[in-house]
């Protein structure tokens, strides 16, 4: 099971790139304010879209950004209704005005090909409307989160050696879903580093990566905020962008 998603302050700063110098880009979006308990994460692997559901009793309230722009477009409301299981899954129904209006699908990690791979919870899809959109999953997720920019994943393979990769929202339009061992769904990512190595500290955690010889990422959570630090050749960071929101996933014991 995951840890509550987390919101942080503002994104800001420059992009992350391998290797090279990146120049400026325009500013982050700036993320708003959580009110609500945040539910979970559908970075979209079939449309430019992520969501994010905060849930607050009875009550979901789901924030859609744009890719490959990062801004939110639309925040919707819906009363959270009643579950029903089929065939290894779980479907949440989402009200509005009495009338279904919506659905979120989950699997029952115990139908996985390796039911302690599910770190987080395996939302697989949700319905808005009449408009169906796939969820990215990663078996042994232990962070997912996003910037104004790219959504990051933090990742154990099954030998429980760490993973990072990003997703970028520049190339999401043209993204593919494709299937992962353990019944992982994802698309082809835009950059990723392994083995990785895992600080952790009194309130969060640091993740760090070698993407090259000269460049290393690191993934920073503390105290419910969380960053992604690059650094070229020197211990300052270069480049930083801040996480608008991110999940945490617990291992099985």
């Amino acid at each position: 099971m995951e840890r509550t998603i987390r919101f942080a302050a503002a994104a800001l700063l420059i992009g992350i790139a391998a290797c090279g110098q990146a120049e400026e880009p325009p500013p982050l979006p700036t993320p708003q304010p959580a009110e609500a308990q945040t539910w979970f994460i559908c970075d979209a692997i079939d449309a430019p879209v992520l969501l994010v559901f905060e849930r607050s009793g009875t009550t979901a309230r789901v924030a859609q950004y744009e890719k490959p722009s990062g801004a939110i477009v639309q925040r919707t409301e819906y009363t959270i209704g009643g579950q029903e299981g089929a065939a290894g899954s779980v479907y949440t129904t989402l009200m509005q005005n009495g009338a279904e209006a919506g659905a979120i699908r989950q699997l029952n990690p115990g139908v996985l090909e390796t039911p302690a791979a599910a770190y987080t919870t395996p939302y697989t899809s949700v319905r808005l409307g009449q408009r169906e959109i796939s969820c990215r999953w990663l078996p042994r997720t232990r962070l997912m989160g996003f910037t104004g920019r790219r959504t990051i994943v933090v990742s154990e393979d099954a030998d429980g050696d760490l993973i990072y990769a990003s997703y970028d929202f520049a190339s999401a339009a043209a993204a593919q879903p494709i299937d992962l061992s353990d019944n992982g769904r994802s698309t082809t990512f835009s950059l990723e580093a392994r083995d990785g190595r895992e600080e952790v500290r009194p309130g969060g955690a640091r993740y760090t990566f070698q993407a090259d010889n000269e460049t290393t990422i690191t993934v920073v959570t503390e105290n419910g905020q969380g960053r992604v630090e690059v650094r070229r050749r020197r211990p300052e960071p270069t480049q930083t962008e801040d996480l608008i929101a991110y999940v945490e996933g617990d291992a099985a014991e």
